[in-house]
């Protein structure tokens, strides 16, 4: 347990200056293990931030309009990661890759942004079924187009189990049988598909950036265009307002937030973000597409446990058993020896 602990802590760091030239080809097989194994770990950690933002977003919308939920986020997303980046004197020279972590910030912020309207047409247990099924799907096809990851036949297998899990938790009675589609609905399930894909284009470009560039400097710089971007949004939409003359339009992209609960619940979605794209880049760079395209999926049983626990949602029984799907297609990826 010491050793496993060690290795976490000190794989943070990056640096692998003490890795001995002798035994190179032994240590570098052990390393790509335990990067297997560590990705994983920190793929289900991020997965369970991730859902707990989503419930913090699912209460603060209701009140708070969205660009102001995200800008809050981005916010405290963006002090956090640059404490630590200043604390741990990480260099942000990139080295001639702004244009990857540019694209990656833009399709992360669009990504998220999807997110606020998925969870606001869809409960969160379903939002999230939608948003990681599409996005398993177009990541594991940019990895294998893009990058050229081999697949092995157990992956391809945990694939299917994990693609058929989230297909029952999607209910497929109501959508087939039933065909009970609303139109708000649709706005539900286009903005998870459209997640799903900025998300996979997202995690393809921290792929293409190595581990050269430190994880939390990839944070910092997605924290840093977001909250330029979104700081621009609501100052353009209240500027617009009072141009206008329609001053009640400005609520629509800011509100004074009196009530103390709900101003901890919005800089809490930062807090939660900051922990899931601290360790959900991590496991990216260390680990292949496809696994952590497959292992994500986890965040789908996390949300019905919330939808569950918070807003007394309760699933049925296809939820139940695509959980279980889920459960055996990430076993078949932690278990798989090659």
């Amino acid at each position: 347990m010491k050793d496993t602990t060690t290795y976490i802590l000190t794989h943070f760091s990056d640096d692998d200056d003490d890795i001995p030239l002798s035994g190179k080809k032994y240590v570098s097989d052990e390393k790509t293990k335990k990067n297997r194994q560590l990705g994983i770990l920190f793929t289900i950690i991020g997965a369970l931030f991730s859902s707990s933002a989503s419930v913090s977003i699912k209460l603060a919308e209701q009140v708070v309009p969205v660009l102001q939920v995200l800008w809050f986020k981005f916010i405290v997303m963006f002090f956090l990661v640059g404490g630590v980046v200043i604390m741990g004197r990480k260099s942000l020279d990139v080295e001639g890759k702004t244009m990857y972590l540019f694209v990656r910030s833009c399709s992360e912020n669009i990504a998220m942004s999807l997110v606020l309207f998925a969870v606001m047409y869809l409960p969160v247990g379903e939002a999230t079924v939608v948003m990681f099924f599409s996005m398993s799907l177009f990541m594991v096809l940019m990895a294998a187009i893009f990058l050229k990851e081999p697949l092995s036949c157990r992956i391809y297998i945990a694939l299917v189990f994990g693609l058929s899990g989230v297909f029952l938790l999607a209910n497929p009675e109501e959508i087939i049988v039933n065909k009970s589609f609303s139109i708000s609905k649709m706005y539900g399930l286009g903005a998870g598909v459209g997640h799903g894909l900025f998300r996979a284009t997202s995690s393809i470009m921290i792929r293409k950036l190595g581990t050269d560039v430190d994880s939390k400097v990839v944070v910092f710089y997605h924290s840093f265009f977001g909250l330029v971007i979104f700081t621009s949004l609501i100052l353009l939409g209240v500027l617009y307002s009072f141009v206008s003359g329609n001053f009640l339009l400005a609520d629509e992209f800011f509100v004074r937030i009196d009530d103390s609960f709900l101003l901890a619940i919005c800089l809490s979605i930062g807090v939660l973000m900051f922990i899931c794209q601290s360790f959900a880049t991590k496991g990216t760079q260390i680990c292949d597409s496809s696994i952590v395209a497959t292992v994500r999926n986890v965040s789908i049983v996390f949300s019905f446990c919330y939808q569950v626990l918070v807003f007394g949602e309760v699933p049925s029984i296809y939820a139940a058993v695509g959980t279980v799907f889920i459960g055996i297609a990430i076993g078949l990826i932690v278990t798989d020896k090659n």
